[in-house]
């Protein structure tokens, strides 16, 4: 009798977890259609937009020159280092960047910052992430007659120890939720 029990209470646990986790929140975006909060979107495109002007439109020709005019905080890799960023309220970590006489390469983390507490676009109380952050890769090639040619390529995740600096709630959204 009391092992039937104890099968039956099993039972419903492993029911009420399934349960949970097939409607429990996101916990990630990706794709262009990807169903994320319009506030949030726009807080990364906040990042994204002034950072993306230096990236396809550099005010210079040359790899060094073209990393060194970007605009994030540098991070060097290292996990005793990412504690010394700052990114309460979002912002932009450039890492492994690296150069050749004819190619530059950087890789990015965006953070959105905290959401403020106002409704979705469509006037419904947001019971989302509290933030999202992505990542991608950046490859310019340079000549000497033209502008670089860039392209970005997208990651599947972050690297740790930028994740870490996340607060709870917070979720990672592929660079392609960003296009457009």
């Amino acid at each position: 009798m009391i092992l039937t029990r104890r099968r039956k209470w099993g039972a419903l646990l492993v029911l009420a977890g399934i349960a949970l986790s097939l409607t429990g929140c996101r916990t990630e975006y990706r794709g262009y259609d990807s169903g994320i909060d319009g506030t949030l979107w726009r807080q990364i495109d906040s990042f994204e937009d002034p950072l993306s002007r230096s990236l396809y439109q550099p005010p210079v020709n040359e790899p060094v020159g073209y990393l060194d005019s970007l605009q994030g905080e540098r991070w060097n890799s290292s996990v005793a280092s990412a504690s010394d960023l700052e990114l309460p309220e979002g912002g932009v970590v450039l890492y492994d960047l690296s150069s050749t006489d004819s190619a530059a390469e950087v890789s990015v983390f965006i953070a959105s910052g905290p959401r403020p507490d106002v409704p979705t676009d469509d006037g419904q109380h947001h019971d989302g992430p509290s933030q999202v952050f992505t990542c991608y890769r950046m490859e310019a090639a340079f000549s000497t007659r033209v502008m670089p040619s860039v392209d970005r390529v997208t990651f599947d995740d972050c690297p740790a120890a930028l994740v870490e600096l996340m607060p709870e709630g917070a979720v990672f959204a592929s660079g392609e939720v960003f296009d457009g």
